[in-house]
């Protein structure tokens, strides 16, 4: 899932900021319970949601973003992210992301708009799994 509300400027500016890097297959983008001093957007590669260690919950794909729940809730990393292939990421430092914010407070608004569409989705998904789980005899 992307950041919907974001726009090519905004893309652009974000894009200033961000560091490249590139994760090996089962190399740790994430680690659960640290505190992330980035948000990553995949860039290309693939990587997986892991709250235990080799079961992955989720996937992710080029322009997904991680490290976004402990971002929101300024706390620890619910789940470990592990790249699955060669995987490669655009990093957004926070202080960075919080200047740019300061500056720009409409793509800030963006910015968040674009969290909460992501992590209704994501909810939305999770209930219907559940209840589909919960009516299986």
């Amino acid at each position: 899932m992307q950041l919907k509300y974001l726009t090519a400027n905004d893309w652009a500016l974000l894009k200033t900021i961000s560091r490249r890097l590139v994760f090996k297959p089962r190399e740790i983008i994430i680690t659960i319970n640290s505190r992330p001093n980035a948000l990553f957007i995949l860039a290309s590669g693939s990587a997986v949601v892991e709250v235990l260690r080799g079961t992955p919950i989720a996937k992710l794909s080029p322009g997904d973003i991680c490290g976004e729940m402990a971002f929101v809730e300024s706390n620890a990393a619910s789940a470990s992210v592990v790249a699955e292939t060669e995987t490669t990421v655009d990093a957004l430092d926070l202080p960075a992301l919080a200047e740019v914010f300061n500056h720009h407070p409409h793509l800030e608004a963006r910015f968040y708009r674009s969290l909460a569409l992501l992590l209704s989705q994501r909810l939305r998904s999770t209930s219907m799994q559940l209840s589909k789980a919960a009516a299986r005899p």
